[in-house]
C-alpha cells in the first residue's frame, strides 16, 4: 500500500480505510514540515511566533490536521492533484492556530492561566495502557453526525411537503429541474428544451414555483408544525388536569348573501367523550346548545360557554372550520392562588 499516490490513498481513506488515512498524512508529513519551516523562519512572524508561544511541533501538528480534513473534500475537485488541493487546506490550519493562539494570549494575561486553551496532540495516550489515543475520539471526516443526518432528513421531509403543494404544472418543472426525477440538476436551457418551452417562459414558471416554496417554507409549514406541537401540549396538560380545552368543528353554516348569519358547530369537553353541538347566530347574537357534549354539565355548560365566548368576540370574522380553545376552570384557578 505504501507504493500508491496520494490520489490512490485518498481514494482509500474515503471509503473509510483507517491504514490509508495514516499512510497519507505521514507521506505527505515532509511537505506539512516543508510549510511550518517556511513560517518559522520568517522574519515577520518570528516575534508574533515568540509572543504566542507557538513553535515548530505546534504548526506540524496543526498542519497535519488541515491534511486530514482535507481529505473528504478532495472528491470535489478530483481533476488537481492531492497535495495541490491540499496545501491550502495546510496553510489556512496553521494561519488558524497562530490566531488562536494570540487570543488565548490576550485571554492569559487577563485569567487563570491554569484554565488556558492548550494543544492536545493526537498521538497522545488516553490511559496508561498506551492502546488508545486521542485520535480514536476523533469522528471521521467521511461519515455524517447523528444530528447532521437528522438535518438532511427533516429538510428533504419539508421539502417534499412544500413541493406536494405546488400546481402540477410546478411541481413537474421543479421535479425535473433540480433533479428530483433522475437524480441529475438540468441547466435552465436543457429544461425549457424538454418541456418545449421558451426560456423566458421557463424562468417564469421557476419564478413561480421558487416563490410558492418559499412561502410555503416559511411560513405554512412552520405554522402547521406549531398547530401540532401546540395541540400535543394543550391534549398532555388537559390529560394532567392542568387546564380545559373545547375542541370545535364546524358543521353547517346559512347565509344571506354573502354574509354568514348562523352556523352549528359540534364541539368535545377535554379531548374525550361523545361530541355535542350548539348554534350561534351571528346577527342576533343568540347561542343554543343543541346537544350536550360528555364531560359537560346541564348548570354550567362551562364548555359550550366557552366556546360560544369566543364566536362572540370574533363574530365579525369568518367562522373557523376547527378550532382548540383552553381555558382554566375557577377551581384551578382558586388551587393556584393556593
Amino acid at each position: 500500500m505504501e507504493t500508491l499516490t496520494n490520489e490512490q490513498l485518498c481514494a482509500l481513506a474515503q471509503a473509510g480505510d483507517g491504514q490509508a488515512v495514516s499512510l497519507l498524512i505521514k507521506a505527505n508529513l515532509p511537505f506539512v514540515r516543508k510549510v511550518a519551516n517556511q513560517i518559522v523562519e520568517n522574519p515577520v512572524r518570528q516575534e508574533h511566533l515568540c509572543a504566542c508561544s507557538v513553535g515548530f511541533d505546534d504548526l506540524v501538528q496543526a498542519g497535519s490536521i488541515g491534511l486530514w480534513r482535507a481529505i473528504d473534500g478532495y472528491r470535489q475537485f478530483g481533476e488537481a492533484q492531492f497535495l495541490t488541493y491540499a496545501a491550502s487546506a495546510v496553510r489556512r490550519a496553521m494561519s488558524d492556530l497562530i490566531r488562536q493562539y494570540s487570543r488565548d494570549t490576550v485571554w492569559q494575561l487577563q485569567h487563570d492561566k491554569a484554565n488556558a486553551w492548550k494543544i492536545i496532540y493526537l498521538d497522545e495516550d488516553l490511559d496508561d495502557t498506551g492502546e488508545d489515543t486521542v485520535e480514536c475520539l476523533i469522528a471521521s471526516p467521511n461519515v455524517k453526525s447523528p444530528e447532521g443526518v437528522y438535518i438532511e432528513q427533516e429538510t428533504e421531509a419539508e421539502l417534499l411537503e412544500a413541493m406536494d403543494t405546488l400546481p402540477d404544472r410546478e411541481n413537474v418543472y421543479v421535479q425535473y429541474r433540480f433533479g428530483f426525477t433522475d437524480g441529475k440538476v438540468h441547466p435552465l436551457t436543457e429544461t425549457a428544451q424538454y418541456f418545449h418551452l421558451t426560456e423566458s417562459r421557463a424562468k417564469g414558471i421557476e419564478r413561480s414555483a421558487l416563490k410558492l416554496l418559499k412561502h410555503e417554507l416559511l411560513i405554512e409549514i412552520p405554522e402547521r408544525a406549531y398547530a401540532r406541537a401546540e395541540d400535543k401540549l394543550t391534549r398532555l396538560l388537559v390529560a394532567e388536569r392542568e387546564l380545559h380545552s373545547v375542541d370545535l368543528r364546524l358543521k353547517s353554516q346559512q347565509k344571506r348573501g354573502r354574509k354568514i348569519t348562523a352556523a352549528v358547530y359540534e364541539y368535545l369537553a377535554d379531548c374525550d367523550g361523545k361530541w355535542g353541538e350548539l348554534r350561534y347566530n351571528f346577527k342576533d347574537d343568540m347561542a343554543e346548545v343543541l346537544l350536550l357534549a360528555d364531560w359537560d354539565t346541564t348548570v354550567s355548560r362551562r364548555f359550550a360557554m366557552r366556546a360560544v365566548e369566543y364566536l362572540r368576540q370574533h363574530r365579525a370574522e369568518a367562522p373557523p372550520e376547527r378550532l382548540l380553545l383552553t381555558f382554566i376552570s375557577p377551581e384551578q384557578i382558586e388551587c393556584c392562588g393556593r
